[in-house]
């Protein structure tokens, strides 16, 4: 009965409902935590994901083979998806710590600067409604106690979002009510009752407004609750909308609520698997039940669906990259290369997997083509418009996606950075600013990346080397622009 109840959204009602009377397509950008490229059914994945897995086979869905998140941990992402820019280009360096830091002594240059373009910002300039339900991870919603200017408040209103409930940071994948202390609760299962603070925030009639439980059960659905709310009073004041959905999912601290926990114990699988592939198949269940709202509401063929994950996953977790090197923290194609998929009936006639490279920067390329829009100056744009792909106009990257990670202020000091192209992929060590180690692969025979082709395609390295190192040097120009760095 529980896996009937999962797959309800696709015998209930035809992928044939037109599209309403918006001429700008609605937005709906789903972003799981933690997510590896093994960890959904449809890469072998042993969480079921019915949902996800009918949207990969969808006629108007293409399956994104190579999807790269902007960055191997949270933040990065986030920053990337956003902006369409790297992260590094306003110093989001890691994920970011915020109020949890012990010590403010240095400069924490982290927030989501206000000087960004955003693609929240962009549709609002073309009418569009926006919201933000979820992990925001960009900066804190409160000043400091302290009055502490090191750490700027940076929260989704300041960046275009009319709507927004939103975490600072990670947040358990479900919330049960068991008599812990203020503004706290206690999470069972494989965790064995540890406390967990899980504080949503939200902006009511102007004011900032925390509330640490805001509904019981499981976090995707409640993340749903909202987005269906949100859509409904989009249609009925016949408004395009924009909803970016990062759901916690399946971040740590992972717990599943029945009956999704239940099926997995039966199956013979302990605590901690039941509850991370629990925690799935309740995300799954809810992409499914936005798809079919969609549907009801008569906009499934003019709403633009992507979805995707942060980075690859967690290491200590049963999460899986399906054989692919690293996990998340990793710029080796585990940590970045995740699952990906674009539904868009009006637009997307036949179902396509694609080998081309896309990443989450590409997502404000590709909105800013869609409405016919520019930027509001000439900064650097790392992103590309995904709408070619889209047409079944090119299956080429026209430029090549550059990544650093866990880069000193400075730039100087020891850090990984990576330069991927249609074909092959540069991973490279920097020391004092100098590219101290590279590595050559071709990911399209070896995309497990186990073997150097440094010495067979000398003359290429070199000038892949080359082109990332100029890249690297925009970057650094950039954030000299935004003033962040130390």
């Amino acid at each position: 009965m529980f896996w009937l109840l999962a797959l309800y959204v696709f015998i209930s009602l035809p992928l044939t409902c037109r599209s309403g009377d918006h001429s700008l397509p609605n937005i709906v950008f789903a972003m799981a935590d933690d997510y590896g490229w093994g960890d959904t059914g449809y890469n072998n994945g042993t969480a079921l994901t019915p949902n996800l897995d009918a949207m990969a086979r969808s006629q108007h869905t293409l399956l994104l083979e190579r999807y790269y998140s902007g960055g191997p941990v949270c933040s990065p992402t986030r920053g990337t998806v956003l902006t369409g820019r790297n992260h590094n280009r306003y110093c989001v360096w890691t994920a970011n710590s915020g109020n949890n830091r012990p010590d403010f002594a240095v400069p924490e240059r982290m927030p989501l600067p206000t000087s960004e373009f955003t693609v929240a910002e962009a549709l609002k300039k073309k009418g569009y409604t926006t919201a933000l339900f979820g992990k925001w991870h960009l900066g804190d919603f409160k000043k400091l106690a302290n009055g502490n200017k090191k750490w700027p408040v940076s929260h989704p209103g300041m960046h275009g979002f009319d709507v927004w409930w939103g975490t600072e940071r990670s947040a358990p994948t479900a919330r049960l009510n068991c008599g812990c202390f203020n503004e706290s609760y206690c999470i069972t299962g494989h965790y064995n009752e540890q406390f967990t603070c899980n504080n949503y925030w939200t902006v009511d009639k102007g004011n900032l407004q925390n509330y640490t439980e805001p509904e019981p059960g499981d976090d995707s659905e409640f993340l749903a609750n909202q987005t269906q709310t949100f859509v409904k009073q989009a249609v009925e004041k016949k408004v395009p909308f924009f909803v970016y959905l990062p759901f916690h999912t399946v971040h740590n601290p992972y717990i599943a609520v029945n009956p999704y926990k239940s099926e997995y114990k039966k199956k013979g699988y302990d605590e901690n698997h039941s509850d991370y592939y629990g925690a799935i198949t309740a995300m799954d269940t809810q992409i499914g039940r936005i798809r079919n709202m969609l549907l009801q509401e008569g906009i499934a063929n003019n709403t633009l669906f992507w979805f995707a994950s942060d980075n690859g996953p967690e290491v200590g977790t049963p999460g899986t990259t399906n054989g692919l090197r690293g996990r998340k923290r990793d710029l080796t194609e585990g940590g970045i290369r995740v699952p990906g998929l674009i539904e868009w009936p009006d637009m997307v006639s036949e179902n396509r997997v694609v080998s081309t490279p896309v990443v989450s920067s590409d997502l404000l390329p590709t909105v800013l083509e869609i409405l016919d829009m520019e930027m509001p100056d000439n900064r650097p744009v790392d992103g590309l418009s995904a709408l070619p792909l889209i047409r079944n106009q090119s299956n080429q990257r026209a430029q090549p996606v550059g990544f650093a990670y866990r880069v000193p202020g400075d730039f100087n000091g020891t850090y990984n950075a990576a330069w991927v192209d249609n074909k092959y992929k540069i991973f490279a060590l920097y020391k004092e600013g100098k590219v101290a180690e590279s590595y050559l692969y071709d990911l399209v025979a070896d995309q497990g990346e186990t073997k150097d082709l440094s010495h067979e395609l000398a003359a290429l390295k070199v000038k892949m080397v080359s082109d990332m190192e100029a890249w690297r040097q925009s970057v650094i120009k950039s954030a000299e622009n935004v003033g962040c760095l130390e």
